[in-house]
């Protein structure tokens, strides 16, 4: 597991010391995208457009934030919108049409102590499996620590309010992948900014998104779990334990979403995951995110991949892996991770990082 500790307070520190910490493996992670990318049909010169219409959508809703890419791409020696493209890949994929299998699945509610847990599983595809990193942000204005891509603003994690944010991909058909501020910029946002779940809410719903991502937000009281696409942001129902995969749950957005497909396991690993939070086996006296973690393990002979292992010779963009799992814990302000699936352990160690 590779960390970063980015104690930078200004965007252009900040982006000098991401540039040197991750120069061994950001030019991987960039050609893994360029193939990723190649390999749904966007060609370069699409690439560059949609890269740069992201960046002007960034410039006019967090200038600071894309002045931290622009510094990255310039530290690091790559053009500005290569690096803009690579933090926009959801909004590429989303306007390649790349079909998906789903993505991450994740569960979140309160403990017996009355604190919110959450975990959740990050799929991607096995050939990205060494472009990421936790990184520790100190002299944020909230200082924070996030899992995320090289490359990328942010993803999972939690700050020094304690507000975590887990974070799932969806599909719409008002996703059109352009021009809009990408989704992790505002995983960014909200952890560096937000004081707790309303402040997150309120930064997602300023954004103007051109992809669909669900934000489960948890702070040490309250959970939040939002559905978000270019068509709108929908809260959903509370309930004892929130359980999200890549599917809508919100019926109006719901009409909208792109049908899934044959090749997707968003709808048996809800089940799964719903089956085991409503019944002994979901374990209701989990205390911690580490123990909440234990309901991930479930595999296709459990009903469905929650903890996914592709074959060796899967086909680029085919091949979904569980590359991390993800533990947060509001009121410790801490984040655990655990390097590949749940069922890892106790091979594997989790990691604790706290924030602030």
């Amino acid at each position: 597991m590779r960390t970063l500790r980015i104690a930078g307070a200004e965007p252009e520190q900040r982006a000098a010391e991401l540039a040197t910490g991750s120069a061994r493996w950001l030019p991987d992670a960039l050609a893994g995208y360029d193939q990723l990318f190649a390999a749904t049909g966007l060609r370069p010169e699409r690439i560059r457009r949609l890269g740069l219409a992201a960046r002007d959508a960034l410039a006019g809703w967090a200038p600071d934030l894309s002045a931290e890419l622009d510094c990255l791409a310039g530290a690091s020696g790559v053009p500005e919108w290569r690096i803009h493209a690579v933090n926009a890949r959801t909004e590429l994929l989303a306007a390649a049409g790349a079909a998906s299998r789903g993505e991450c699945s994740t569960v979140a509610g309160e403990n017996p102590a009355g604190a919110m847990i959450g975990a959740q599983t990050w799929d991607w595809h096995q050939e990205l499996a060494g472009g990421w990193a936790v990184l520790e942000y100190p002299r944020a204005s909230r200082p924070f620590v996030t899992l995320t891509e090289f490359g990328l603003l942010g993803k999972i994690g939690i700050n020094s309010a304690g507000l975590g944010v887990l974070f799932n991909i969806l599909s719409h058909r008002a996703d059109t992948g352009d021009g809009g501020v990408p989704v992790h910029a505002v995983a960014r946002r909200i952890l560096d900014s937000a004081g707790d779940v309303e402040a997150g809410i309120a930064i997602l719903r300023s954004a103007p998104l051109a992809a669909s991502s669900c934000f489960t937000l948890l702070d040490a009281t309250r959970l939040a779990c939002l559905e978000a696409s270019p068509a709108g942001v929908a809260e959903l129902p509370p309930a004892r334990w929130s359980v999200h995969t890549n599917h809508f749950q919100d019926p109006g957005l719901a009409a909208g979403a792109l049908p899934i497909g044959d090749e997707s396991d968003s709808l048996p690993r809800h089940a799964v995951l719903t089956a085991l939070t409503a019944g002994p086996a979901g374990d209701p006296d989990a205390r911690s995110a580490e123990e909440l973690a234990d309901l991930l393990c479930a595999h296709e002979a459990d009903g469905a991949g929650v903890c996914c292992h592709a074959a060796a010779d899967a086909p680029l963009g085919s091949g979904w892996q569980t590359l991390a799992t993800v533990g947060l814990d509001p009121a410790d302000r801490r984040m655990s991770v655990l390097a590949g699936g749940p069922c890892g352990r106790p091979e594997q160690r989790w990691r604790q990082f706290r924030a602030g």
